[in-house]
């Protein structure tokens, strides 16, 4: 057997093979011989009747498979043996392309592809830019604000028509709904309160209206009950304010401790994002890429969790389909993709661990469990045990890797229409 390097492409490399017809002839052989262990043949132990006759209820087919994945292993081991520097060779090889005549004199040629672990060291992350995230946490401070105001609001009925300001409860009945549907919202706040508005300003408890409004881009159109409308006592936003919804002195220090936890947040949330677009940047940088059978098994395992899902909802995948107006074609290349995605990030994140030796010692561990205790216990994870911390290892090992990527890479501004929406 010989083979040549033909093609680099990402983490792999194409290999193409060619075998004598004396070779594919012995191949053939092994196989028919592993076969015969295998089948019950009449009047035969296991193993023991001639070629000849197992080669009745062998079809070419089932022959040419298995001399294939052979060649496949072979051209893979001696490509090991000749690369010993080779970084950690990972997953079986995948047969790209064969060629076995007919006329067994005539060989056997295969290309193969094997993958490597990508090299993800501090020079590949360090040439990695990614935007950054703007982590603006007034808009985030007011939307609290608010909720609080509105959890605190007292309400008193009102006889009269409803009025911008005013909470109302209404039931409204679509022409694509077949059942009507109660609902309550505040004139003039809010997409709904604003889109109805119009309808509910001068209607009195009772009254009815049909309308048609427009909202998130879909168009409804109905009759619109109003049964209740209640004027809204809304508290002044003051120290006196802060102290009723907590134990805070002051407005001052309401706002402060509300920052705080919104720019923890907002920290946080950026990491993950500056982390997925590295992650994804490096990935078609390094061109990472998976055999088609470790594809195909993650779709699957997706696919099945989507069902599961599905299913402790009520709902099957059919019906699921028919409601978001999607193919199972479609949905499948969806879900591949994003199951790529994943495995491009563990991929990425195994290889860095690995270049950056990033390791968590007992001392990491005992740190961790003493700063974590409650959410490890509410997790359910025993930190006495083996299993217990080697999960926690396994954490702390990922959260360093991921801080020393987001830590790592270049950032630029972000784009003046993300941070608008801040």
């Amino acid at each position: 057997m010989e083979y040549t390097t033909t093609n680099k492409i990402g983490n792999s490399t194409v290999l193409s093979a060619t075998f004598s017809a004396d070779e594919v002839s012995t191949m053939r052989r092994e196989a028919t011989l592993a076969m015969a262990g295998k089948l019950r043949i009449p009047g035969f132990r296991p193993g023991k009747a001639p070629l000849s006759i197992v080669a009745k209820y062998v079809s070419d087919q089932e022959l040419k498979d298995d001399v294939l994945q052979k060649a496949a292993s072979q051209t893979y081991v001696a490509f090991l043996k000749e690369h010993k520097e080779t970084d950690a060779l990972i997953f079986e090889p995948e047969l790209v392309d064969s060629v076995l005549e007919d006329d067994a004199a005539k060989g056997l040629k295969v290309d193969i592809r094997v993958f490597e672990m990508p090299k993800a060291d501090h020079d590949l992350w360090s040439g990695v830019e990614v935007e950054d995230v703007p982590t603006d946490t007034t808009k985030a401070v007011e939307r609290r604000i608010r909720a609080l105001v509105d959890a605190v609001t007292e309400t008193s009925p009102k006889d009269g028509p409803a009025a911008q300001g005013n909470s109302v409860t209404v039931t409204i009945a679509t022409e694509k709904s077949q059942n009507p549907y109660h609902t309550e919202f505040t004139v003039g706040e809010g997409e709904v309160g604003k889109a109805y508005e119009p309808f509910l300003s001068g209607m009195n408890v009772g009254e009815s209206k049909h309308f048609s409004v427009q909202m998130q881009e879909s168009a409804l159109e109905g009759d619109i009950t109003l049964d209740g409308v209640a004027e809204k006592h809304v508290p002044e936003v003051n120290d006196e304010f802060a102290r009723s919804v907590g134990a805070f002195d002051s407005l001052v220090e309401l706002r402060k401790t509300l920052e705080e936890d919104e720019q923890h947040k907002a920290d946080e949330a950026r990491k993950d994002s500056i982390f997925s677009r590295a992650i994804e940047s490096a990935a078609e940088k390094r061109g990472i890429d998976f055999p088609g059978y470790v594809r195909r098994n993650a779709t699957q395992e997706r696919l099945g969790e989507i069902k599961d899902s599905l299913a402790r909802n009520g709902l099957s995948l059919n019906e699921y389909l028919k409601y978001n107006n999607i193919s199972a074609e479609q949905l499948t290349q969806d879900v591949e993709a994003d199951a790529v995605k994943m495995l491009q990030r563990d991929l990425l994140m195994e290889a860095t661990e690995r270049a950056c030796g990033i390791v968590a010692g007992d001392g990491d561990i005992e740190a961790y469990v003493e700063s974590h205790k409650e959410e490890l216990a509410k997790a359910g994870i025993d930190t006495t045990t083996e299993n217990g911390r080697r999960t926690i290892r396994n954490v702390i090992v990922w959260e360093n890797t991921r801080s020393l990527i987001v830590g790592t890479v270049q950032l630029k501004e972000p784009s003046e229409a993300k941070q608008e929406v801040q």
